[in-house]
């Protein structure tokens, strides 16, 4: 099983938590003169892609979870 790199999960990481792609990218250790190009093209692979997709449905079934716990 193919896995990210540890700079490309920190990256998937901090845009999720950001999402800003520039910022991410420097925050993950990119170069910053290159960190939008980087950003852009980290966003463009699937793996990647994937990443963030699963994390940010994981992230909203909890918020929903605590939605629901308040009510």
């Amino acid at each position: 099983m193919v896995k990210l790199t540890v700079k490309q999960q920190r990256f998937a990481d901090e845009y999720i938590r950001l999402g800003e792609i520039t910022q991410a990218a420097v925050n993950a250790g990119y170069n910053p003169k290159s960190a939008y190009k980087t950003g852009s093209e980290n966003l463009r692979k699937p793996l990647i892609e994937s990443y963030i997709n699963r994390s940010m449905e994981k992230l909203k079934k909890e918020y929903l979870a605590e939605q629901d716990e308040v009510l």
